[in-house]
């Protein structure tokens, strides 16, 4: 449980929020026993939020719309792949530009010392199922649903 949550935080910090947004999932059912019932609630780490943020503004630009259209349509219970498939975008397109967006901040913070280049490479190998947990994700959804 302990590894899951530091992963989480981890790929908030390395990607700047970029793909961390799938782990604001598993966080979130594991730091609290919630009903079915319950609503979503956003997240309340600081880092997360960005992440969901940084995912949104990405998955936007690739789907060639604004953030907050985006956001709108999140919240009315579609997922970012439905939102594309709506536009006539190919999801590979958004998922493309969640894990190049990863790779980047992945890089910068190899190159400015603040990840060795062995995690960087893991971290890397985990952003293709981060960006697709990411772009197929419904609001409620919890972890291993």
């Amino acid at each position: 449980m302990k590894k899951l949550i530091a992963s989480a935080l981890l790929a908030a910090t390395v990607t700047g929020g970029a793909v961390a947004v799938a782990a604001a999932a598993p966080v979130a059912a594991a730091g609290a026993q919630a009903t079915a019932e319950a609503p979503a609630r956003p997240a309340k780490h600081p880092r997360l939020r960005h992440a969901l943020r940084q995912a949104v503004k990405t998955s936007a630009e690739a789907i060639g719309i604004t953030p907050k259209e985006l956001a709108t349509e999140l919240k009315a219970g579609k997922s970012i792949a439905e939102v594309a498939e709506a536009k006539g975008v190919p999801v590979s397109k958004v998922t493309d530009a969640l894990v190049a967006k990863g790779t980047a901040r992945i890089d910068q913070a190899v190159a400015d010392g603040k990840l060795t280049a062995e995690r960087a490479e893991k971290a890397k190998a985990r952003l293709p199922k981060l960006a697709d947990r990411i772009v197929n994700h419904h609001k409620g959804d919890r972890a291993g649903n």
